[in-house]
């Protein structure tokens, strides 16, 4: 069965897939989302932990109800239980409800007047002569064929659609599987504090971390390269000293897993009928692990890409690699430094972890951290600050104990 449905068809709506929704309806094309589940923000994978800057640069008035905390400050734990703490004089991250999240941000894409089709798998590209002509869906116990002038695949981390059709996707080498569970009490932390575990022992290649509530619970969780995440996340609970301290008498009331993609961008974003952005491109910060801000710079730029090829009738690769343009343009070198930083350090051994951490603290980097304001433009941010003596020292130790 074919059915001509759209203009643009967006799969997945999650945050990007939404976002690139509203920009493209916006502008008066057809849009129609695909989301295999039966609800909007449902399960929710990510901590949520976003910034402020980048909430106010897309001008999202979220509901109150969305901000489960703000964050002025963060604790970094070695390995050996060194610590490096920043501190800034007001929030600059939060916490945010990433079901309520979603779902703020899928009713903006609605009420600009895209079409939603809700339990609905997308299965496969719809290819033609190696174009991509639409999507092949599973819904009502039925396939049928969606035909579109643009596809905007944001369907995260599986990359499934680019695997079947034979287009690059992420690499897997740099994939962690994470893991995170929300607990009904955390104890003696500061409430406005999120803090970051390091240690192979307990989150290999990645890190642990605690991100507390208002109302007095918390997110728990890490990423690992290697292991089962759910037994390196009760290890970690159990066996790191502050974790168990904090989690004392705590209960676990919701447990869920995510793969969480550090490689940067995939080599293409971009083919003939065919924009990809967020999870599924990879556009995620590899120092964090966040994609959620990365991803809707790149969804308001996808969208609209994806509007002027259907209103200027030209869907080639040609046309639409301008998105890619746009995007490098905006994040592209950010994106660089991020993935030069998380190569580095996930190859410092625990004891040069424990080096690292005890110098930021001795040279006082904390001063020059202040100064950073945007945690999302991390490679812009660095350049800020990289006069600083202490900034010197510190990048030269670790660029030598990389090398190690």
């Amino acid at each position: 069965m074919i059915l001509v449905s759209s203009d643009v068809i967006v799969v997945g709506a999650g945050p990007t897939g939404s976002f690139s929704a509203f920009e493209a309806a916006k502008l008066g094309v057809r849009v129609v989302i695909c989301e295999e589940h039966n609800k909007v923000g449902v399960p929710s994978h990510c901590t949520g932990h976003i910034s402020l800057a980048g909430i106010r640069r897309f001008d999202l008035h979220l509901p109150k109800n969305v901000f489960e905390n703000e964050i002025k400050s963060a604790i970094f734990y070695s390995p050996s239980g060194y610590d490096f703490s920043v501190r800034f004089a007001s929030p600059v991250t939060c916490v945010i409800n990433r079901k309520l999240f979603d779902q703020y941000l899928f009713h903006m894409a609605l009420k600009a007047g895209a079409e939603f089709l809700k339990s609905t798998y997308v299965d496969s590209l719809l290819m033609e002569k190696g174009s991509v002509k639409g999507v092949v869906v599973k819904r009502k116990k039925r396939t049928e064929r969606l035909v579109s002038k643009v596809v905007i695949d944001a369907e995260g981390v599986t990359s499934n659609l680019l695997k079947r059709a034979g287009l690059p996707s992420l690499n897997r080498r740099m994939v962690v599987n994470g893991v995170q569970a929300e607990v009904d009490k955390i104890n003696n932390i500061d409430n406005g504090t999120v803090e970051v575990f390091l240690s192979s022992r307990f989150a290999p290649g990645f890190f642990a971390w605690i991100a507390p509530r208002r109302d007095g619970t918390a997110k728990v969780g890490l990423g690992t390269e290697k292991g089962n995440p759910h037994d390196c996340l009760r290890h970690f609970i159990r066996h790191n000293s502050i974790a168990r301290q904090r989690l004392k008498r705590s209960h676990v009331t919701n447990l869920v897993y995510h793969p969480i993609s550090l490689g940067g961008p995939i080599p293409k974003t971009f083919h003939d009928g065919l924009l990809i952005v967020g999870d599924a491109a990879s556009h995620v910060k590899s120092t964090t692990g966040g994609g959620v801000i990365m991803g809707l710079t790149c969804a308001k730029i996808a969208g609209k890409a994806a509007a002027y090829a259907v209103k200027y009738k030209d869907s080639s690769a040609n046309f639409l690699s301008e998105y890619e343009r746009r995007w490098k343009k905006k994040i592209g070198f950010d994106m660089m430094v991020m993935k030069r930083l998380r190569i580095m350090l996930s190859g410092l051994s625990d004891k040069q972890l424990d080096q690292f951490v005890a110098l930021c603290t001795r040279l006082r980097l904390d001063e020059n951290l202040k100064e950073v304001t945007d945690v999302d433009f991390q490679g812009t941010s660095l350049i800020r600050i990289a006069k600083s003596p202490r900034i010197i020292a510190t990048a030269l130790y670790f660029l030598v104990a990389s090398f190690l």
